[in-house]
């Protein structure tokens, strides 16, 4: 089953931003908010929906390429970055203050299908059932996984985030998750330790998950051995638990022309920025 059965379908622009404000919450991870409304314009950036990224470069800039960055929040006049500054490019974002410029394309890609439009969808069981969701967050992945929390049900799901370090961007998710189960490498918060010693993909019916590739690899087959060991094949896309992975790549275009960002499925390559960033985790190949 496809996380998204449109390609594409979302408007887009790409323009120049302003920057209204940007903090630094963790050490090396940055908060940056943009207002919607495009400058020198009666403009808007369109709204964009849980899941999709823009591609972000400061003004001026010593790169050529715009990166990748997942929305965190989304409003009626700005949109919310968490942004981790690793190269060049991400420190000269983390680096831009109130009344900066920055060039922007997007929003981009498909989205992350709720659990009410997917029972409508006809999955088996679930409309005898109340579904049991499972949200997972590593890293900086936690940023698409938290906005996409915030427009589900209170207490219909469990949210699970994996750090190395100290935690960041859960402001919220306590007071509306069923449980929220943390881990910290170093131990420095939650249960010390990565996600393997908190989850259990057995106990759900949908797994959204985003973070590092070793990550969602281990969500990808926790999910197919919970198959197994119903009784389904590990492979059928149709058992629970299905798991929809928002898959972190490198990217260059940001619009599917470049194919920087081929991955790999059992249906053939496809292109991360357009065709996901939410792959199913039965199709996709890690």
């Amino acid at each position: 089953m496809s996380p998204c059965a449109d390609h594409d379908p979302f408007p887009r622009v790409a323009s120049s931003a302003r920057v209204a404000a940007n903090r630094e919450i963790a050490p090396g991870v940055f908060e940056l908010v943009c207002d919607r409304a495009l400058p020198g314009s009666s403009g808007r950036i369109p709204a964009p929906v849980p899941g999709q990224f823009f591609m972000l470069r400061a003004r001026p800039s010593g790169v050529l390429l715009g990166r990748p960055i997942s929305v965190y929040r989304s409003g009626d006049d700005s949109i919310t970055f968490l942004i981790l500054r690793k190269g060049a490019g991400s420190a000269e974002l983390c680096g831009l203050r109130a009344g900066d410029a920055l060039d922007l394309v997007g929003p981009i890609g498909n989205r992350f299908v709720p659990p009410a439009e997917l029972c409508v969808g006809g999955l088996p069981g679930f409309t005898e059932r109340a579904m049991r969701v499972a949200l997972v967050g590593g890293g900086i992945g936690v940023a698409p996984i938290a906005g996409f929390s915030f427009g589900l049900a209170a207490k219909s799901f469990d949210f699970y985030a994996s750090y190395r370090s100290a935690p960041y961007g859960l402001d919220g998710i306590e007071a509306r998750a069923a449980k929220v189960s943390i881990t910290t490498e170093d131990g420095s918060a939650g249960v010390k330790g990565m996600l393997p010693a908190v989850f259990d993909a057995g106990a759900y019916d949908l797994v959204y998950a985003c973070g590092p590739t070793p990550m969602l690899r281990y969500v990808q087959k926790a999910c197919a051995d919970a198959r197994a060991a119903s009784g389904h094949a590990a492979s059928d896309t149709a058992a629970s638990p299905i798991a929809f992975l928002s898959l972190e790549e490198h990217m260059a275009c940001g619009a599917g022309a470049c194919l920087g960002c081929t991955v790999r499925t059992t249906g053939g390559n496809r292109r991360c920025c357009v065709d996901g960033p939410v792959f199913n985790g039965a199709e996709v190949i890690l």
